[in-house]
């Protein structure tokens, strides 16, 4: 979060916070050693914040009919930049994961595939050979667990599971601060990963979906768990997430030539999220008014 602006004793920032909603600036409001301040979610957004803080300064009633040029914000290859920067683990975990996919060739290259998979796994004369959960660990190939959240079989699979990280991932990442982002990451792609297999009993899977359903669900929860974060998932962008979700379940994926999808990757991922993010609201809670990012 961005510190931009304290407000005096006798200044009420409520028009203020609903011209910036209106202009879909995500921002808090938080008390600090008993003054009011505002904190933004992205800096590229500054410059409109500012605009409006001057004409709520000048005359509260304007800002109604108020008018500021967002777009140049928007579109700016430096603001694309500067978005990179603020959350550099989204922009990490998204350039590990095209790596991987090159390497790999989409999953055409078994043989390396086979070096990210849960199980290392040998396919002769037609049938797949591979070891259980306890013997890959035994070997002492513990990141198993997790390098199979990089692997992508579909130009589809990397780009839809990348926007998605990409757009919710890097905004988490700067509400709640790095650490934070890391072990939900971490926690959901293991958790996704492991009882996938546990379930499915077949190691070649992946994707960051898991990942995504994670953070989207702790997006999702987070304003209700701790009223002062602002809403990053709408209500009809989590409708259309279950029902994918449900879809996943169905035998439509195939039927459109997605292929299989793994559902259990993703309601572990939701679920993991959703729990991480009441744990998070728990700590936040008793720790301090929010963990900021660097």
């Amino acid at each position: 979060m961005y510190f931009v602006y304290r407000f005096d004793t006798t200044e009420e920032p409520q028009l203020l916070a609903n011209a910036l909603w209106h202009h879909k600036v995500a921002h808090q409001i938080v008390e600090n050693q008993g003054a009011r301040e505002l904190w933004l979610l992205d800096a590229s957004q500054q410059a409109t914040v500012q605009q409006l803080i001057l004409i709520w300064k000048e005359d509260p009633s304007l800002l109604q009919n108020s008018h500021v040029n967002q777009a140049t914000e928007r579109k700016s290859p430096s603001n694309l930049m500067m978005q990179a920067k603020q959350s550099p683990l989204t922009v990490m975990v998204l350039l590990i994961s095209f790596v991987v996919a090159v390497v790999t060739e989409l999953g055409a290259n078994l043989s390396l595939v086979s070096l990210f998979t849960i199980s290392p796994f040998d396919v002769t004369n037609g049938h797949i050979y591979f070891m259980n959960l306890s013997d890959v660990m035994a070997k002492a190939e513990y990141w198993r667990v997790l390098t199979p959240a990089f692997l992508h079989f579909s130009v589809v699979h990397i780009v839809f599971n990348c926007l998605w990280v990409w757009d919710i991932g890097r905004k988490l990442e700067v509400l709640v601060g790095k650490l934070v982002w890391l072990l939900t990451v971490l926690i959901t792609a293991i958790l996704s990963n492991v009882l996938q297999f546990y379930f499915s009993g077949y190691p070649i899977f992946g994707g960051l979906s898991g990942v995504v359903y994670g953070l989207i669900g702790f997006a999702w929860l987070l304003p209700i768990v701790r009223s002062h974060y602002p809403v990053l998932i709408s209500k009809g962008l989590m409708v259309f997430f279950m029902i994918w979700l449900g879809v996943g379940y169905t035998s439509l994926p195939e039927t459109l030539g997605l292929g299989n999808i793994a559902n259990t990757a993703h309601t572990i991922g939701l679920l993991s999220g959703l729990a991480l993010c009441v744990c998070f609201g728990v700590f936040d809670a008793f720790f301090g008014k929010q963990i900021k990012a660097d």
